[in-house]
């Protein structure tokens, strides 16, 4: 049986990239049992964004090609209304979350998906939210 399927948020992304070993490791061993991961359009944009700004030419053409092998979700009108509401009980709660944030927890939900980040802090006051962190735990 498949594991569940995994959103990898842009830092864990930026980690595979950047060859952390334990990343990878976690990474490889999640792609064992499963053909693919998850990327929100949006890591996608801050991805591409950071590594234009650095005219990082080689690695643009590397995350490129990496993500090919996997399936990018783009924003919806279920996980746009799930981002709402996950902005507004936040404000309510006098706490913050980073717009690209919400929205790619708002994928995350709106898609029954574990969300893979070493960005725990960023995410933990949302609810309904599964997350892991492939910086600290092995599968």
């Amino acid at each position: 049986m498949k594991n569940k399927k995994v959103l990898v948020d842009s830092d864990i992304l930026s980690y595979y990239m950047k060859q952390l070993k334990i990343v990878v490791n976690n990474f490889n061993n999640h792609l064992s049992e499963n053909d693919y991961v998850y990327i929100s359009r949006i890591s996608v944009i801050e991805i591409l964004g950071g590594l234009k700004a650095r005219n990082a030419t080689k690695q643009i053409r590397d995350f490129k090609k990496m993500i090919e092998q996997h399936k990018i979700l783009d924003t919806t009108a279920l996980s746009a209304e799930i981002s709402a509401e996950i902005y507004a009980e936040l404000r309510q709660k006098g706490k913050h979350s980073g717009n690209y944030d919400i929205l790619i927890a708002g994928i995350a939900i709106a898609n029954d998906l574990i969300l893979i980040t070493n960005n725990v802090k960023d995410y933990e006051n949302i609810n309904d939210l599964e997350i892991e962190n492939w910086t600290q735990r092995t599968k």
